[in-house]
């Protein structure tokens, strides 16, 4: 990994990545219209966190604006990866929670 920097305040990172996850990321990128470039500034946008973030506010509790930021998000992900369904977690783990609990009670 190699970092550059210019005059207009803008730093240059230059990553290595293998040829199978790129290909991924042009497309990804491409369905979202927007440059590789771009569509990576959004990721990392979305997950690095802010210089100003303490660490008490990445203690896992999550504020209304974290919130809103997990939603904006995930309607990304989606519109990057039209036609593909996500499932819920939640109700799959609720779903096993009652599987498991119905073996339980039948033993």
């Amino acid at each position: 990994m190699q970092q550059h920097s210019n005059d207009d305040h803008m730093s240059d990172l230059i990553l290595h990545i293998h040829p199978p996850l790129r290909k991924r990321l042009r497309i990804a990128a491409a369905q979202s219209n927007l440059s590789e470039e771009e569509y990576v500034g959004r990721i990392l946008e979305h997950v690095v966190p802010p210089e100003s973030e303490s660490v008490q506010q990445r203690s896992g509790h999550l504020d209304r604006a974290a919130v809103e930021e997990l939603k904006h998000y995930r309607e990304e992900i989606r519109r990057a990866h039209p036609g593909q369904v996500f499932e819920d977690s939640v109700e799959l783990l609720r779903q096993a929670r009652e599987e498991r609990t119905r073996e339980l009670e039948q033993r």
